[in-house]
């Protein structure tokens, strides 16, 4: 996610968005030259998955948003922080792409951790063919996160599940 004002150790601060916003544009076109049909998956939240969701609509690539909590919950935990302007960005990107919730589902928690899980569910359905050709992109600063569930831990259940792992650096950006 993209820093809150009021964040003492930087990870993604606003000025960084152009930068990050051209790497991801790029790992996406070196994804799209691939033969297989592309979907992207990605949660909702301000900074990096809303980015990726707005590049894959200027790239013409399907993206569907899956999200940890019902959509106005999700809104206050991972969005609105960042101010208005995310919070449209959202809004937009909800209002034109397929949206999942897991707290739809009925099946039993493995984590006891709605982040942990969703990551689980997304990774889960993006090797529901087997992992053919899947791609994890993540963008990371090489670090634990504020909590569980988060950039880190996608990485490391992907990779332990045979994943292609691309990170893209925020350190180096």
């Amino acid at each position: 996610m993209i820093d809150a004002e009021q964040r003492k150790e930087p990870r993604f601060p606003g000025y960084k968005e152009s930068s990050v916003r051209e790497e991801i544009k790029k790992q996406l076109r070196q994804e799209k030259t691939a033969e297989d049909k592309l979907t992207g998956i990605a949660g909702g939240a301000c900074g990096g998955d809303i980015l990726f969701h707005e590049l894959c609509i200027e790239l013409e690539i399907p993206s569907e948003i899956f999200l940890a909590l019902p959509i106005d919950e999700f809104r206050k935990a991972s969005v609105s922080f960042a101010g208005t302007e995310w919070e449209q960005r959202f809004e937009t990107l909800i209002k034109n792409l397929p949206v999942h919730i897991l707290a739809d589902k009925k099946d039993n928690s493995k984590t006891g951790n709605i982040w942990e899980e969703a990551n689980l569910w997304m990774l889960d359905t993006a090797l529901a063919n087997g992992g053919k050709n899947m791609s994890l992109l993540a963008l990371w600063d090489g670090k634990g996160g504020d909590g569980s569930g988060g950039t880190e831990h996608m990485i490391k259940v992907a990779k332990e599940q045979g994943a292609k792992t691309k990170i893209i650096d925020i350190n180096q950006l």
